[in-house]
């Protein structure tokens, strides 16, 4: 049997973005399901969402991520970022061990971000061809 090491862990989730508030969401039964109001404003059927927070607030993803990578993220894959800095840290692996071939990592993550979908479909409705999207649809999806 291969040897395998929990080294590290990063959260971002509607029911808390560290290991003690998402203990304690479980342990309370807590959801982490709000009313969205935007949701509501647009006339959306379904007008709840399981948006992540960090200290009980909503994320300021753009003040956590290097502006220079922030470019290319959307929301979703912001949250990714961040977990994967959070876990990282937490590991206390040094530059070496990260980047040893030897060393893996375990990713696990919701859906893609709907607001990134939405907003290519309404670039390609505007100007007439997916062609105009732009390079950074994907990754931000």
């Amino acid at each position: 049997m291969r040897r395998v090491a929990v080294t590290g862990i990063g959260i971002v989730s509607s029911i808390g973005s560290t290991v003690d508030e998402v203990t304690a969401s479980l342990r309370e039964a807590r959801s982490g399901v709000r009313f969205a109001p935007t949701y509501a404003e647009h006339g959306f059927k379904c007008q709840v969402e399981a948006a992540p927070k960090l200290n009980g607030e909503p994320i300021d993803w753009e003040g956590l991520v290097d502006r220079r990578a922030a470019r290319f993220l959307a929301p979703g894959t912001a949250y990714a970022h961040i977990a994967m800095e959070q876990a990282i840290k937490d590991s206390g692996l040094t530059h070496d061990e990260i980047t040893n071939e030897r060393t893996g990592l375990i990713v696990g993550a919701g859906g893609p971000s709907t607001a990134a979908i939405v907003g290519a479909a309404e670039t390609t409705k505007e100007k007439g061809s997916p062609k105009r999207i732009g390079p950074f649809a994907v990754p931000k999806a």
